[in-house]
Order: structure tokens, then C-alpha cells, then sequence
């Protein structure tokens, strides 16, 4: 269902952190339940100026999670570079008292290609959706500007 493509093969546009504004989206299908039910977990990450309090908000919601991430990013040519900063309600921890991340530890990055290219590229890190079916990089986020 995603269309992979090798790393090397995206173009670099130089890009700003103001040039990332806006909302990605991400739903994963970690696979069937029980019941045959279809869990989808979004993951929608909000971007707003570069440096600005809050301009990085990364929501991911479904079945057993509900997790509400402030990030921070650093955009280099056409790749931008989402690193965890902390929980929403301040704490390093999650809901379950565990640490998964450190602050500053890079989650994913986005890379956009040059025109006419694949579009969106998201390769993971320190954050990777469940399931089998999720390779490290692919397109996953879709600008929803």
C-alpha cells in the first residue's frame, strides 16, 4: 500500500523551517483485533513557526493510546528532523510511567522531494508505529495544509 523509495534517490531543495508550517497525518492499521475490529492509530503532527512555543505538537490517538508529544525540529535542505522534547502535561514519562524517550532524541524526519518526485518521506527513528508492516522509511504523512 506505500510506495518505498531508496533514500538516496530524493533531491534536495533548500528548505526553511517556515517552508514545514502546517499539519501532516499519518494513519497506521496495526493490524485485526479481536473481533476483526480495524484499530487505526493517527499519528498528526502540527507544525507552526519555526522556534515558537507549542510549534510542534505531535498527536498520535487509537486504540490503547492517547499520547500528545511537544516536539522540537530542525530543518536541513529538504529534510526536517522531529526530536522529542517532552510529554504535553510536562512530564518525560508516559501515561504508564515509562521513559521511551529522551529529550532531544530524533523520532522521525520528513523529507520532501524535488517537483514531480514521490512526494513525502517520512523515515523512522526513536518513534515507529506497531505492526509488521511499517518499513523504516516510506510515505507515510500526508500534508494536510
Amino acid at each position: 500500500m506505500h510506495a518505498l523509495v531508496a533514500w538516496g534517490a530524493i533531491a534536495a531543495p533548500e528548505m526553511t523551517g517556515r517552508d514545514w508550517q502546517g499539519r501532516y497525518v499519518y494513519e497506521h492499521d496495526p493490524g485485526l483485533t479481536e473481533g476483526d475490529a480495524t484499530p487505526l492509530v493517527s499519528y498528526d503532527l502540527a507544525l507552526g513557526l519555526p522556534g515558537a512555543r507549542g510549534g510542534c505538537l505531535l498527536t498520535i490517538r487509537g486504540v490503547q493510546i492517547n499520547e500528545r508529544i511537544l516536539c522540537e525540529t530542525r530543518a536541513e535542505g529538504a529534510t526536517l528532523t522531529v526530536t522529542f522534547h517532552r510529554y504535553e502535561n510536562g512530564s518525560l514519562l508516559n501515561r504508564y510511567g515509562s521513559a521511551d524517550h529522551q529529550p532531544g532524541e530524533s523520532l522521525f524526519t520528513l523529507s520532501k522531494a524535488a517537483e514531480g518526485g514521490a512526494g513525502l518521506i517520512t523515515r523512522w527513528h526513536g518513534l515507529h508505529p506497531d505492526g509488521g508492516s511499517v518499513a523504516e522509511s516510506g510515505a507515510y504523512f500526508l500534508e494536510m495544509r
